[in-house]
């Protein structure tokens, strides 16, 4: 089973603190890198060709969740249907209705491919048309991106993807022809009676079939292996992160790209669009093994029979070597100790030295390499010109007073890590707007009142953020909620996963709507800028940015252009600056600042 689900009930970790096969090759290359991206929250530059290996593997998955008994080789990408999904993103359980590829009618016998060439070429038309689409939607999220860097007409080649695409074809045309010749007749016979796993491989129809559709009688037929040796992935119409395979405890968690189970197997496949020739290829070894323990761990300590790295890029398949069940137990142990070093609890920036490993060489499909490299892991990182082991040779920010042009008194800051970001208040309901985007107001007296926007429906501890049959008058708290005040001096309060409103008894305690802080000075080096572009009804628009961090902590702080002010364009990376009058919004684990109107950017002299 390649999908376990948390258990809602057991699960007191929750989703933003398992560990994860990327956080532990970062810790391992740098634990002062681990912090800075996954305590600081940095966000490397989003490079074109981050989604190029997106666009590829998911134009490979397209291509697989199809069949050829339904469609031809020329038919349009979205020639199925989207597949239902639940509210939680998921392919639906309950759906009683016609599944995508039940709404296509099988083409006639005549119109399927004979023979393995025949099924070859179908495929690399198919994977063709829908690299096309997925290139482009990855086109469009690059450039929605407010870190991306690079060009992406100049950066990306398309006959090199298409290359990689084929690829990927290629390596799964080997698994459906093996399966032709070597599937035993009991599997046959399953999968025409219409016996699916509980996780069946995305193929446009519902998780249980009263007989296949697709069945023949006699010997197996090559549609029928195409169909039988159809590994499991994440299906592409999926919400992203929802079909994970979570540790029992709860403490770690990965999402596989393919597991191939036909034949009695289970194998899992990582797919690379690469060449396999940086320093990366040692990350993926590893990831695979942790890959291993995670398949063993839930599945009552049964072994996955094999691990594979596809390197699309250099058409070359690295077999890994699975970990024996004593190896499993070290790994797990090891596993587990480090969740409890970086998660259980977060750990300060003196726990996390700048440490860098030493950089590793490998040539094409990730073969080790007794090469040397003169780079080191310092000069390839993107925050070298913050961290005391790269280029910055000064003190970051703390606080502390300034005296700013054209201001008479000075300017007190803040540290980032004693800004307050969420408050509770008190209040009686005044007003409540039910909908799709429910709200309340809430008052104190008859003079203070604040807009209660409930953005989400339930708490991350389980059960809804606001009491359903709520009515004027009572008197209730809003808990943890983001806290602000608008362009119109108008206070809101925004309920997101982590906030929560509660009826109050008389008698309890209140506290006043005047009581939280809504605007904030602070101080602090810029890390990087961020900037997104779009166009609405009004015209066009920007929102423009930057990562901010002092020796406390880092506070990503955004606003429209035009209240930036003319200092912005003259920000570069490693500038200190004291930024007034911000508020706090966020959403769930992630934080950050506000410009206003009213808000200043001050750039100091380093």
């Amino acid at each position: 089973m390649p999908v376990r689900l948390p258990d809602a009930d057991g699960d007191f970790i929750g989703p933003y603190n398992r560990l994860s096969a990327s956080q532990v090759n970062t810790w391992k290359a740098c634990p002062r890198l681990w912090y800075y991206e996954k305590v600081r929250r940095f966000v490397m530059p989003q490079i074109p060709i981050l989604f190029v290996g997106r666009a590829v593997e998911e134009a490979i998955c397209k291509t697989l969740k199809e069949s050829p008994a339904l469609i031809v080789e020329t038919a349009q990408a979205d020639i199925y249907a989207e597949t239902p999904l639940d509210e939680d993103g998921r392919p639906d359980r309950e759906y009683e209705q016609r599944w995508p590829a039940e709404q296509l009618l099988v083409l006639p016998e005549s119109k399927w491919p004979m023979d393995i060439e025949s099924l070859q070429h179908w495929a690399n038309r198919r994977v063709l048309s829908h690299l096309a689409v997925c290139l482009e939607k990855m086109r469009i999220e690059w450039f929605k991106h407010d870190r991306k860097a690079g060009d992406w007409d100049e950066d990306v080649d398309v006959e090199r993807c298409a290359k990689m695409a084929l690829n990927g074809i290629k390596m799964h045309m080997s698994e459906v022809s093996d399966c032709l010749k070597s599937a035993s007749d009991e599997e046959l016979n399953s999968w025409r009676k219409g016996i699916r796993e509980d996780w069946p491989a995305p193929d446009g129809r519902g998780f249980a079939l009263d007989g296949h559709p697709l069945a023949q009688t006699g010997s197996m037929s090559l549609i029928e292996a195409w169909e039988i040796a159809r590994p499991w992935f994440v299906d592409p119409d999926a919400k992203p992160f929802m079909m994970n395979a979570v540790h029992p405890e709860h403490w770690f968690q990965g999402e596989y790209d393919l597991v191939y189970r036909w034949g009695g197997q289970n194998k899992i496949i990582d797919i690379k669009a690469s060449l396999g020739n940086s320093d990366r290829s040692g990350d993926y070894v590893e990831q695979m093994r942790m890959y291993a323990y995670l398949w063993w761990s839930t599945h009552e300590k049964q072994r996955i029979e094999g691990l594979e790295i596809w390197y699309l890029a250099a058409d070359s398949i690295k077999t890994i070597e699975v970990p024996s069940e004593e190896e499993l137990e070290v790994l797990g142990v090891e596993l587990k100790t480090l969740w409890s070093k970086l998660r259980e609890e977060t750990p300060s920036i003196e726990r996390c030295p700048p440490k860098p490993a030493p950089m590793r060489s490998f040539g094409p499909g990730g073969v080790p390499s007794e090469e040397t490299t003169d780079l080191t892991r310092c000069q390839r990182c993107d925050w070298s010109h913050v961290c005391p082991t790269g280029e910055f040779d000064n003190q970051h920010p703390n606080g502390g007073k300034y005296h700013l042009p054209g201001m008479v008194a000075e300017t007190v800051t803040t540290p980032l890590n004693e800004i307050k970001k969420r408050h509770t208040v008190t209040g009686r309901v005044h007003a409540v707007i039910r909908g799709n985007q429910p709200r309340i107001t809430i008052a104190e007296g008859n003079s203070a009142f604040a807009d209660v926007q409930i953005k989400a429906s339930e708490h991350t501890d389980g059960g809804a953020t606001m009491p359903e049959d709520l009515k004027k008058g009572e008197l209730v708290s809003v808990g943890n909620a983001f806290f602000q005040i608008n362009y119109k001096g108008a206070l809101i309060l925004k309920v997101d996963p982590f906030a929560r409103v509660a009826r109050l008894q008389e008698g309890d305690d209140e506290i006043s709507l005047h009581t939280p802080r809504a605007r904030w000075n602070v101080t602090g080096t810029v890390v990087y800028r961020t900037e997104k572009r779009g166009r609405s009804a009004r015209g066009d628009w920007c929102r423009q940015g930057l990562m901010l961090m002092d020796e406390s902590g880092s506070l990503k702080i955004e606003g429209w252009q035009a209240d930036w002010g003319p200092q912005y364009d003259m920000l570069e990376p490693g500038n200190h600056v004291v930024i007034t009058n911000i508020g706090i919004d966020g959403w769930a684990a992630l934080e950050r600042g506000e410009m206003y109107r009213a808000s200043r950017l001050h750039i100091l002299h380093n």
